[in-house]
Formats: structure tokens, sequence, C-alpha cells
């Protein structure tokens, strides 16, 4: 449960209430509810592997941390978080989440739509979707707008039109990504309520063409959510797919420097947002 505003006595608009007196307390908050047997055996996974959780936090909630500005929290945004799998939706207003949805739908859907399109494995399929973002020659992408596909471990000879592939696989799936956004925002009347527009982050957010996709469905400003903000993380991190993890630490430090404040005692040491030594050498060890 997020608390988006409390009342005190009648008195509404109220952020913080610690220290108030009064005689009735009124709050209006965000729910976010999850399967009770999914988060069980994320539980059970990580209790085998001897690691205990210490909470549980949306990705929603976790990526705003990391891509998010204050100002567009306060003014009204979208954050799309693009997983491999799903969508996250996360409105903000006034400061504070508002709506949050989870479509079950993502950037494995535009892998998938590759590998059957060009008769490729689901391993050349994605290394094809990651190669037209980067638009590195080298990874298969010709001066003449031609795919070698034999440069992704087809045996025949073949080609095909970056055209091809990004008007003709990419685009209309990620057109259905952005057009189930649109139903979620128009359903819940938030179209006309976010001045700040989308802000797409995840592994999703580097698919090619997905800021001018979604600037095209939606009739919003676009832009990709980056981390930033925290000091001290290699280069390689510092891009979308990485904004949930890197969220969650900037959470928990917030959390750490809060009960410092109030006097109580967590086991999690995380004193400021500047990550460098150790956490840096784990995120140089994640990549590939």
């Amino acid at each position: 449960m997020l608390p988006r505003e409390y009342i005190v006595d009648g008195e509404n608009g109220i952020k913080d209430p610690l220290r108030m007196e009064g005689v009735r307390l009124e709050a209006e908050a965000h729910l976010i509810t999850a399967s009770a047997s999914a988060v069980k055996n994320i539980e059970k996974v990580l209790d085998e592997a001897g690691i205990k959780i210490e909470d549980f936090v949306y990705s929603g909630i976790a990526a705003s941390d990391a891509v998010l500005s204050k100002t567009e929290k306060e003014l009204g945004c979208v954050l799309l978080d693009i997983g491999g799998g799903t969508t996250s939706i996360a409105v903000y207003e006034e400061g504070s989440i508002n709506y949050s949805y989870v479509l079950p739908i993502g950037s494995r859907n535009v892998t998938k739509d590759l590998a059957t399109g060009l008769r490729v494995s689901l391993e050349s399929a994605e290394k094809i979707k990651l190669s037209l973002h980067t638009s590195d020659k080298r990874a298969g992408i010709d001066s003449d707008d031609q795919i070698d596909l034999t440069k992704y471990g087809i045996d025949e000879d073949k080609r095909v039109s970056r055209k091809t592939v990004v008007e003709g696989i990419i685009r209309p799936r990620l057109n259905e990504i952005f057009s189930m956004v649109k139903v979620q925002l128009e359903k819940e009347k938030l179209i006309n309520k976010v001045p700040s527009g989308v802000i797409i982050t995840g592994g999703g957010a580097q698919v090619f063409g997905v800021e001018e996709s979604g600037k095209r469905m939606l009739s919003l400003p676009v832009r990709i959510g980056k981390p930033r903000g925290v000091q001290g993380l290699v280069d390689e991190i510092m891009n979308p797919s990485f904004s949930v993890p890197i969220g969650l630490l900037i959470n928990a430090s917030k959390k750490e420097s809060k009960d410092h404040l109030t006097g109580t005692t967590k086991r999690l040491k995380l004193p400021t947002i500047r990550f460098g030594g150790k956490l840096s050498k784990i995120f140089k060890d994640l990549l590939p």
C-alpha cells in the first residue's frame, strides 16, 4: 500500500502527517497486489539459494527511482517498463503513483516475431533485434541496408532488407504494445493528465523504433529512461535494461537512511547512492 496523501480532521492534501495533532486520520492510498502463489514461489527459490528477502518492490516503483525526475512525477507522467514477457505501466501524478497495471506482452514477443518471420532461432532473432538498436555494421548491418543472416548462424546465404524487418515485423508488434497501453490510459481517463509524457525503460526500450512507435500511437512526448543521478556505476549498465535493479538499490538506500533517522536498525547497509567498488564489480560480473 502506497499512501498518496493524508487527511487530518478533514484537512486534505497533507503529504506527511508526522508531528501533527488531530483526532481523525485518513489516507488516500494506491494498492498494488500480486499473485500469492507467485510471491511464495519467489520466496522459496531465494530461500533455497540462501538469500533472505528484505522486501518486495513493484518494478514501476523501483524503475522510477532510477529514471524519473521529481518534476516529471509532480507534473504527471507514464513510466513504461517493457520487460521480456510483460510491460508494466505506472502513472505518476502530484509526486506519487496514481495507477499501475501489468500487460502480458513484452520485447520477447518481438524476438519471437523475428524468429518466425525470418525463420531463424530465438537466439539469432535476439541478436538481430539488438544489432538493429546499436546499428553496428560488424553485427550484420551492411551499408546497402541489408542484414546478412549468415552472421547469425544461418547456414544458407541469405539477406533481408532492414526496412522489411523494421516495418514488417518489429513495428506492428510495438504498435500493438502501445495500443494496449493507450487502452488502459483512456479507460482510466489518464491520457490527458500526463503533460510530462511517457518514459520508456527496461530491455524493451532498446528495441529499434520503440520511441517513434510510442509517439505515434500515444500522441504524447516520449523519451527513453536510463538510470541517472548515481555515481560509480560502469558505463555498460547505464542503460534501460538495468533501471529496475539500480532502482532497487536506490530504494533500499533511501529506506536505510530513513531507518537511521528514526533510530531503527536494518540488516541492509547502503549508506549512500554512490555505487562503486564491490557493487560495480557485481554488475560487471553480470555482463555478458
